[in-house]
């Protein structure tokens, strides 16, 4: 279960660097993050992954690594004050579009795990704590690199719900989210099923 969490979250930082670096649509949307900043924060987190010695570790690294992916988020577009709210209790516009936008990445999550024909409640990492804790590490793959920026993006400049939502599922397309998904997952499956 370690080796397989660790190379969840190893995948969730390659995808991060990858989309909001040099990604056009971000910058057309003023959402412009310093590369050595960027590359502070997941080279940190990449070494904290690395010497987990437990998932309790690594959903400790987890939490801390969102805290600095939202300081960044909310400095690239300007947000100003910013608290994470769980479960829908947030009244903000960028808490109701990061929840929305998770759930839009969650059923991206629960269809990998279907056509895969995995237990959407095989305990990885938030297994043992949520269930269909599957889905969620899937889920997670993307949505650090795709629903966060946007949501901040959207909130900034004032969309309603249906925008963000098309903006999400916009962006889930140009990325290959899916495809992402499904390989990252069949790899990880194969790699601790030989191991």
């Amino acid at each position: 279960r370690l080796a397989a969490a660790k190379a969840f979250q190893t995948h969730r930082l390659d995808f991060i660097a990858r989309h909001w670096l040099n990604n056009r649509q971000l910058s057309d949307q003023d959402f412009r993050v310093g590369e050595a900043r960027l590359a502070s924060v997941l080279n940190a987190s990449r070494r904290h992954i690395d010497s987990a010695p437990d998932n309790t570790a690594l959903l400790t690294e987890e939490a801390r690594l969102s805290k600095q992916l939202f300081k960044l988020a909310v400095d690239a577009v300007a947000y100003g004050e910013f608290t994470r709210a769980k479960r829908g209790t947030g009244t903000d516009a960028a808490n109701r579009f990061l929840d929305h936008g998770n759930y839009l990445a969650y059923g991206l999550g629960a269809t990998v795990a279907w056509v895969l024909g995995l237990p959407h409640g095989l305990a990885v990492l938030h297994g043992k704590t949520r269930r269909g804790g599957l889905v969620f590490d899937i889920a997670d793959l993307i949505k650090d690199a795709l629903v966060l920026p946007q949501a901040f993006v959207s909130a900034q400049r004032g969309d309603d719900e249906q925008s963000f939502r098309q903006a999400c599922i916009d962006s889930f397309s140009r990325a290959e989210a899916l495809d992402f998904m499904i390989d990252i997952t069949k790899a990880v499956a194969i790699g601790q099923g030989q191991a």
